[in-house]
């Protein structure tokens, strides 16, 4: 019999959450689902966690890489094509969740609705709550995350996707399997380590409707090694390419350009650099696309002068 929603736990390194994780996934008061462990070449003990489950009878599928496949993105594309549910929940292994959670989203999505996620709370490495994720949407006005709605994908993509990524965390989503299209998973995105899920969301969402639920289900993890951290220099510069690549992407393809988010990226951009280093050809990565070499340039000496 085929299972309603086909549950993805891609794990790296973290032994320290996994179990968590997997106690909170077997233990969802809907019961309708398979479970598909991954793990990309580890090299702490969780793959022996993971392993102690291959006689589960929810476990499909464990996959162990020999090899780290050097992008969490191509994780998710593996787990999907091995996936048989009509939903796909993406689990990621250092977070948790309420024990209602799926049963949440199969009954309060809208009819129309082919991807439905939830409120989520940041977490640290014990579990205890940092904050609530309501915060993180407090520059729109109205900021409709304050309740339930489902919107369309398009609109939620013109009004909210174009600025940021309004979809934090892919532990609180689940969506149907059917919307993953053959080029869904381009070299682009499985060549990203920060956006992927960004550009991912956007791909998803725009031919379909996306429901919101209030509720905080969905539990954060924040420690040290999650890649939403971006503590060095080389990583402020990857995690602003990565962007670059998602807004060429909406403006080439949907016409879609939103200055001021082009403004704060290009001073990103500008913060990550010392004065002279607009003399590297590397400076002028993010002027691929929609954004010229002669105004990148003006604008980086004027933003350094304010600067001093």
């Amino acid at each position: 019999m085929t299972p309603k929603v086909s549950i993805i736990i891609p794990n790296y390194n973290h032994v320290n959450f996994i179990q968590q994780r997997l106690d909170s996934v077997f233990n969802q008061t809907v019961q309708d689902f398979e479970v598909i462990l991954l793990d990309d070449a580890s090299s702490d003990s969780s793959e022996q966690v993971l392993l102690s489950y291959k006689n589960h009878p929810k476990v499909s599928h464990i996959i162990i890489n020999n090899v780290n496949s050097g992008s969490p993105f191509k994780q998710w594309e593996k787990g999907i094509k091995l996936a048989v549910g009509e939903y796909i929940w993406i689990a990621e292994s250092d977070d948790f969740c309420e024990l209602n959670f799926l049963e949440t989203c199969l009954k309060n999505k809208s009819d129309n609705s082919q991807i439905c996620y939830v409120q989520s709370v940041d977490v640290d490495e014990l579990g205890d709550v940092l904050k609530d994720r309501i915060s993180y949407t407090k520059e729109f006005n109205p900021n409709i995350w304050e309740d339930n709605f489902s919107i369309l994908g398009i609109q939620f993509v013109e009004k909210y996707l174009l600025k940021k990524n309004v979809i934090p965390n892919a532990s609180a989503v689940l969506f149907k399997r059917k919307l993953i299209k053959p080029d869904l998973f381009n070299k682009e995105l499985t060549s990203m380590k920060m956006c992927g899920d960004w550009f991912f969301w956007i791909k998803l969402i725009y031919h379909t409707d996306i429901t919101f639920i209030n509720k905080k289900l969905n539990y954060f993890r924040n420690h040290s090694e999650v890649s939403r951290n971006h503590y060095d220099l080389h990583k402020q510069k990857q995690r602003v390419l990565e962007e670059v690549v998602i807004r060429e992407f909406l403006f080439k393809n949907h016409k879609l350009e939103d200055k001021t988010s082009v403004k704060k990226m290009q001073k990103k951009w500008f913060n990550a650099h010392k004065k002279n280093e607009f003399l590297d050809k590397s400076f002028y990565k993010i002027s691929e696309g929609f954004l010229s070499k002669a105004s990148l340039f003006y604008n980086f000496v004027v933003f350094k002068i304010k600067s001093l």
